[in-house]
């Protein structure tokens, strides 16, 4: 039965019969079926920079003295590997903008104390086709370099997980722009931790 042949009947029984039941069925099956197809159109949301909860870290105590307010985010690449299979919203501003407020609340960033710099390009970010739980894996390389003498202070490669799941959101595309939100901020809390054990460099010699 079409909507058509729906509607006529409807229409011909007005005021004398009731609507017909499979009538009805089928106007809410072509409703959803909109609603869905304007869902799966709309544009993902961008990635939000907030930082990563940091529970659990010593954050009274910080990271050593020469590394203190002292870390500036020079630059943040993305691979292009980071879009596959299906486009990610995770853009080099957004992931900057989230690095940067990480490490002022970790007490590593100052906007006025520029002794290092760090370096980042997201790597990869390995998202699913589909799947009711969708995770997402994130890997990123940092570079910390002095600069006033050049060197590399530290350099490493870190990849973290990023789990949603229907609880969180019922369109696939949300559910995978929220686990690009948790495996990139899993990664920044694992870069805090790291930059917190580093060996204090002492004052720099003129």
């Amino acid at each position: 039965m079409n909507v058509r042949r729906c509607s006529n009947a409807s229409a011909a029984a007005a005021g004398r019969h009731p609507v017909e039941p499979a009538c009805l069925v089928m106007k809410v099956i072509l409703a959803a079926a909109a609603l869905l197809a304007l869902g799966a159109c709309a544009k993902p949301e961008t990635l939000s920079a907030k930082p990563p909860d940091l529970a659990g870290i010593d954050l009274a105590r910080g990271p050593g003295p020469s590394y203190r307010d002292a870390i500036t985010v020079a630059s943040v690449g993305v691979s292009m590997d980071t879009g596959t299979p299906w486009t990610s919203a995770a853009g080099p501003a957004q992931v900057q903008e989230a690095l940067v407020q990480t490490l002022v609340a970790a007490r590593l960033a100052s906007a006025g104390n520029w002794r290092f710099r760090l370096d980042a390009v997201l790597l990869t970010l390995q998202r699913p086709y589909a799947g009711f739980a969708m995770t997402v894996t994130a890997t990123i390389g940092y570079r910390l370099t002095e600069v006033a003498t050049g060197a590399v202070v530290y350099t490493t490669t870190v990849t973290t997980p990023g789990t949603a799941t229907l609880d969180d959101a019922y369109m696939s595309d949300t559910r995978l722009r929220i686990a690009d939100e948790r495996a990139i901020r899993a990664n920044f809390r694992r870069l805090v931790e790291a930059l917190y054990a580093l060996p204090e460099r002492g004052p720099l010699t003129h």
